[in-house]
């Protein structure tokens, strides 16, 4: 019986994880300001206020070479809000008219949707500042299992600020296989977190155990401006 109620509450847990995507629409402008008054407009707009998600737009900082200077995210609870926006985006004369006043003031650097594979079970919603690493994983099974040995011990020794987790992009333009977050409530404590881990003997070991099957293509640091609904 105890065997069946682990399995069980496993199951409902991937269930829900795997319910929510997240679509990354990555860009670099020269004017934000007009970024953020063309995003306020098209979500107080009849067709914005009908999105069946959490809108976000973010700051990218410390991106070395990559160009993304903001992101916007969509956040859906489930796919079927997923497919309704994409339909209703397609359809909305007002949508595509904020579509063309973007692509005048933005140039495209990637777009993709994604899925937690595990994270702590903290809501990412309240989190204004998240480091991202950006890796290509060998072997997935493998990794989650190390990266969830590490994130267990290191919270029970720490805490987590926010929210913490591994998500997979599962449909768009990516040149990763996976992506570890982190969030927190500030710059200061997300730097204060970053330095404690990369000091701590806890990251070493895990750092060792999956330097085989784990190629880190890069690290950056989103920061939320706003968010939307």
């Amino acid at each position: 019986m105890r065997k069946y109620t682990l399995t069980l509450i496993f199951t409902i847990f991937c269930n829900l994880a795997f319910s929510q995507y997240v679509a990354f629409f990555k860009f670099k402008t020269d004017d934000p300001s007009t970024v953020v008054a063309t995003m306020t407009d098209l979500m107080n707009s009849d067709y914005g206020k009908t999105i069946p998600a959490k809108v976000n737009l973010f700051a990218a900082l410390f991106n070395a070479e990559d160009p993304t200077t903001h992101a916007v995210t969509f956040d859906f609870a489930n796919e079927n809000d997923l497919n309704s926006w994409l339909n209703e985006w397609a359809a909305s004369k007002e949508a595509q008219l904020y579509n063309s006043k973007f692509q005048s003031i933005l140039e495209d650097i990637s777009q993709y949707i994604a899925t937690p594979v595990t994270y702590n079970g903290k809501d990412w919603s309240p989190d204004k500042v998240f480091m991202f690493w950006n890796m290509d994983v060998t072997n997935p099974s493998k990794y989650v299992k190390e990266w969830t040995i590490f994130t267990k011990k290191y919270e029970a020794k720490y805490g987590s600020l926010g929210s913490l987790g591994i998500g997979l992009p599962i449909v768009g333009k990516s040149d990763f296989s996976h992506f570890v977050w982190s969030g927190a409530p500030d710059i200061a404590s997300a730097l204060k977190q970053l330095k404690t881990m990369y000091s701590d003997p806890l990251f070493a070991e895990y750092a060792k155990n999956v330097s085989s099957i784990r190629k880190v293509k890069s690290t950056y640091m989103m920061q939320r401006l706003i968010t939307f609904n």
